[in-house]
């Protein structure tokens, strides 16, 4: 007689589950975004500064300055996705439904990532300008923290502290890129980082001293503020072989992201593959610097 252990069966899941993901863009509330987008590229007129000269003479004759211009172009970067299921699918997974809506809401959580790494590359890396869109714009060496930063004695490399907050946040100050006026319009000054300089920054004695709330916020994952920034996590940052994570400061109406095609789904029949569900997502951006002085690249060494 056979053991009844032989006769065991196996119950197997009614219902999908997901990875563990970022399920939506964490960038795009902390941005200028501008929809609606057409052409191969889309230009952003800025007008500069202006200054007085003294008269020094009577009835001097007047001089005649062109109005100080510059142009930023935003080029569009289009990406798609398509997931398909075969016509006897259903049939096959029996008891379990062809997992249609899993589907869309894992590409629209893929979107939100990749637009996240196209607000990133684009305010990181090269832009351009010019009156073609064709002169390029590299990220000024200028606007870095440096690794070894620290505010008195001898540099070290550390990952993300209070006196490199600081030293950001003068930065931004001194070229007027950022008062509390602007805060009054409705701009913001915003700092990405990833969960290593959250942790770092909780080490700090002043974090845990004077803001405890702030604290515990950013313990549970938060998206809050401290020394004026709003703090967003992203795991997106770039980190380069020794460890050092590239994070990045910069104020709200600078940061630029376009939208030529907001994310769409589609599910249609394919004929061409025996009626095949073809589910396909689609969307097109891009990103821009508006303003060097309104960036600033935090370097940090994770451990």
């Amino acid at each position: 007689m056979a053991d009844i252990i032989q006769n065991y069966q196996i119950k197997y899941s009614e219902k999908w589950g997901t990875h563990l993901q970022q399920e939506a863009s964490r960038l795009e509330k902390y941005v200028t975004v501008e929809s609606g987008l057409s052409g191969k590229m889309v230009a952003f007129d800025q007008y500069g500064l202006l200054s007085f000269s003294e008269k020094t003479t009577r009835m001097q004759a007047t001089t005649l300055d062109e109005a100080p211009t510059t142009r930023r172009v935003l080029y569009p970067k289009i990406f798609t996705k398509a997931v398909g299921f075969d016509e006897f699918d259903a049939k096959k997974l029996a008891n379990i439904d062809i997992p249609v809506s899993k589907t869309i809401e894992g590409l629209r959580a893929a979107a939100g990532r990749c637009m996240d790494q196209v607000m990133l590359n684009g305010f990181m890396n090269t832009c351009y300008m010019g009156e073609n869109g064709t002169e390029a714009v590299e990220f000024d060496e200028n606007q870095v923290v440096d690794t070894d930063y620290v505010e008195s004695g001898s540099a070290v490399d550390t990952n993300l502290t209070l006196g490199k907050l600081r030293k950001t946040l003068a930065m931004l100050q001194k070229a007027e890129a950022w008062n509390e006026e602007r805060r009054s319009y409705g701009d913001e000054l915003v700092l990405a980082c990833s969960s290593s300089q959250i942790a770092a920054l909780l080490k700090e004695p002043e974090v845990g001293s004077f803001d405890f709330n702030t604290a515990r916020a950013l313990v549970e994952g938060k998206v809050d503020s401290f020394l004026g920034f709003r703090i967003i996590r992203t795991e997106q940052l770039p980190v380069d072989e020794n460890g050092i994570r590239t994070c990045l400061a910069w104020v709200k109406s600078k940061a630029q992201f376009g939208l030529w095609e907001d994310f769409k789904v589609k599910l249609s029949v394919r004929d061409d593959l025996d009626e095949a569900l073809q589910i396909r997502a689609k969307f097109a951006c891009g990103a821009t610097r508006l303003q060097e002085e309104a960036f600033v690249k935090i370097l940090c060494k994770e451990s």
